[in-house]
């Protein structure tokens, strides 16, 4: 008998057929990977499995016993652990106390957790901690974390409840490709050894080639073809549907346009650059420019400061101090809202769109006016229009809210979102993280579509053949230190800073 048996599964929202008769098995101690373009629907069916949301038909079956439509916390009970596509942990805890929480639920003693947490199992949640390799970080907040080791964290806690399936969205997101490989390693021998099905899904063409047993393909929420994973890599109808003319996502950028090299004044300029959370000092020294109609990568590991460097830049870091110029104008010290008005937009890792609003309404949220350029020349205005040119996917739901779409459309979302600002230049931080091979490329010619037409970029990123794609220069960041800097081809045919610096 299988572990968990999916019979005909169906839902709709409105107009939209988010999911129709979707069925699969997965036997005990599996691994098996449901892939799809934005918005076919995975998530939607992971909230169909776990009780997040009810179904209009179908079964789910877990060990033979029939759980459609039971309440979250009765299929979490009967041993369904879940991880989320946006990492879910209490920011202000710190990482050893998410997981305490965790083993108190399981423990069903949540009625006093206020008063026992800080003490409940430590040693067992430091040996969960020590699993995903967060155990000499479990003191500090999550909200200090990077994202890839929230997901670590987020996966421990998952873990706690000692699940017999493990329903993983997008596991690996904002993750390096030898970490990802690393957890996904871990979670392939926990599922051997404690006899643990796993559902995954994953946008990481090496992750699912390299470690599911088995592969699903959903497209428009209907499963378009099912096997190994060299089944499907060889399958036509998903290359089309999905993978795009490469079946890796190392290779997904290459046959881009090429970019044009524009050597200019710097439009950022930023200069001994350090920030703290609380007494942790993240960034030292940082100092970096980008110039008009520049594309700028930031790169390095997971933690590395790439995110925060990004947020200081924004004004968002709690404590920051050096000298940042935008346009010759002095920003650093200046409230978010300030730096957003003179120009600078920034389109932050987690997207963090208006879930309750409409596409267009969450476009008409971020509206400025027109903006010149230092010389009085008039910079690209956008209107909603042009950013459906720009971005296809949303102009087909534009009345769509946005906790109806997709992870990979919301990101699009976003950025078109930071565009309808008018910004002269923008901060990119992981745009890839969570997309389709195919939005990846029309990712990144957005990039160059704006750079072309003069706007500066610093871009955030872990996916290298993007960043090779579209990318003029490169910073390399290690413990907040940039310790390497280059053309952004010198530094993708330099394997040896690729392995001392990103592990690639």
């Amino acid at each position: 008998m299988s572990l968990l048996s999916v019979q005909g599964l169906s839902k709709s929202f409105g107009g939209v057929q988010a999911v129709q008769g979707v069925s699969f098995q997965l036997a005990a101690g599996e691994l098996l990977a449901l892939i799809g373009p934005n918005g076919a629907g995975k998530s939607t069916t992971f909230n169909l499995l776990d009780g997040q949301l009810a179904p209009d038909g179908g079964r789910v079956l877990l060990d033979g016993r029939d759980i459609t439509g039971l309440a979250p916390r009765r299929i979490w009970r009967l041993g369904v652990g879940r991880t989320f596509q946006i990492a879910q942990t209490f920011a202000s805890f710190t990482v050893l106390q998410n997981v305490q929480l965790a083993l108190l639920s399981h423990d069903k003693k949540t009625w006093g957790w206020w008063r026992a947490a800080d003490r409940h199992r430590a040693r067992d949640a430091l040996a969960l901690l020590a699993q995903v390799g967060m155990e000499p970080q479990a003191q500090r907040p999550c909200s200090e974390l990077a994202y890839g080791d929230v997901k670590r964290v987020e996966l421990a806690m998952a873990l706690a409840h000692a699940p017999r399936l493990l329903l993983m969205d997008e596991p690996t997101a904002g993750m390096a490709p030898a970490e990802r490989l690393a957890l996904m390693r871990l979670v392939q021998r926990l599922a051997r050894e404690r006899r643990m099905g796993v559902l995954f899904t994953e946008h990481s063409m090496d992750v699912v080639f390299g470690q599911a047993d088995r592969v699903a393909v959903l497209v428009r929420g209907q499963l378009l073809a099912e096997g190994t994973p060299q089944q499907i890599r060889g399958d036509a109808r998903v290359q089309a549907a999905y993978l795009g003319a490469e079946s890796s996502e190392n290779d997904s950028c290459q046959r881009l346009p090429e970019k044009r090299e524009s050597p200019i004044s710097p439009l950022l300029a930023v200069e001994g650059l350090n920030a703290w959370y609380g007494a942790a000092h993240i960034l030292h020294g940082v100092s970096l420019t980008v110039g008009r109609g520049e594309v700028v990568a930031l790169m390095g590991r997971n933690g590395a400061g790439k995110s925060s460097t990004l947020k200081s830049i924004a004004g968002l870091m709690p404590r920051a101090e050096g000298s940042i110029r935008f346009q010759g104008r002095r920003i650093d010290g200046l409230q978010p809202h300030r730096i957003a008005r003179a120009g600078l937009g920034y389109v932050p890792e987690d997207r963090r769109i208006f879930t309750g609003l409409t596409v267009l309404e969450n476009l008409e949220v971020g509206r400025q006016g027109p903006r010149r350029w230092q010389d009085g020349r008039p910079a690209p205005h956008w209107t909603p229009e042009q950013l459906f040119t720009l971005f296809p996917n949303l102009g087909e739901m534009p009345r769509r809210l946005g906790g109806r779409m997709s992870g990979g459309e919301q990101q699009m979302l976003s950025v078109a979102r930071t565009l309808m600002g008018q910004p002269l230049l923008v901060l990119l931080d992981e745009p890839s993280e969570g997309v389709a091979p195919l939005i990846v490329e029309q990712m990144a010619r957005t990039i160059l579509a704006l750079k072309a037409q003069g706007m500066g970029i610093l871009l955030s990123e872990q996916n290298l053949a993007l960043a090779e794609a579209v990318a003029d220069r490169a910073y390399v960041l290690e413990q907040g230190r940039i310790v390497h800097s280059a053309s952004m081809a010198e530094l993708a045919q330099d394997a040896r800073a690729r392995q001392a610096y990103l592990g690639l």
